[in-house]
């Protein structure tokens, strides 16, 4: 769940494991947590695990399926499988963090070369994007500053900008906000939802649908509270630029 996997995946697995070693199980998965129920027998363990932070880690998820999988063909033994978890648990990153710095950049200049960007907007962005990862690195550290990353992330992205215009006038300044955000635009987030949703795990499926719709609201007022400051000091009546 911290890394992304669907709640129905979860379950799927859960219910395999259980086959495996010949218990009952049965599970209901939601962003937030986990009930689990084990039964054998007269036996029977019901359990709540919670889930205080997540995100999308395709990597951390295939490594993790890979053990659930092998747990599942018995090639290892639980204890073993708890081994795993706890190094699993204490993995760094697979990249350095300039790697993922310049990736985001990267994808920011791509994003706005394809938008049809002139040579200066693009090289002007990838700075951009390079400071909201700087942004989200910043913020992901402190679990209470978390729920101010995306919108300090737009803000800064908007100001930097129309900072840019004050030096190049002719560069779009909105082309370049949505470029440098990109990044951080919840795509996968709205897309696993949906996936949820059709899947008839209405809970899960709508509470990712509204973490969506959080973190593109938190964008977007991020931007129009610097826009609108923006317009307020220069005496401007309209924003420039523009798709």
């Amino acid at each position: 769940l911290e890394c992304g996997c669907s709640s129905n995946r979860i379950e799927m697995l859960l219910g395999r494991l259980g086959e495996a070693y010949n218990v009952e199980v049965e599970s209901l998965a939601v962003p937030t947590g986990v009930w689990l129920a084990v039964r054998s027998g007269e036996h029977k363990l019901v359990d709540l695990i919670r889930v205080r932070s997540w995100s999308v880690d395709l990597d951390r998820l295939a490594r993790l399926n890979g053990v659930v999988d092998s747990l599942y063909d018995k090639k290892i033994s639980v204890g073993e499988c708890r081994r795993r978890l706890k190094e699993e648990a204490a993995t760094s990153p697979p990249y350095p963090l300039w790697l993922t710095l310049i990736c985001g950049g990267l994808a920011s200049s791509v994003l706005l070369y394809l938008y049809g960007g002139s040579p200066l907007e693009v090289g002007l962005v990838f700075g951009g994007g390079i400071l909201v990862q700087v942004i989200q690195r910043f913020f992901s550290m402190n679990e209470a500053r978390r729920y101010l990353a995306d919108f300090v992330s737009a803000a800064v992205a908007a100001v930097y900008a129309y900072s840019c215009t004050l030096i190049f006038p002719q560069v779009d300044p909105s082309l370049m906000i949505v470029a440098a955000i990109i990044v951080i635009i919840p795509g996968i987030v709205l897309v696993n939802a949906v996936h949820e949703i059709a899947q008839k795990n209405l809970v899960s499926g709508s509470a990712k649908l509204l973490d969506a719709l959080v973190i593109t609201a938190a964008l977007g007022s991020g931007v129009t509270f610097v826009v609108i400051g923006w317009l307020l000091l220069t005496g401007q009546t309209h924003i420039q630029g523009g798709p």
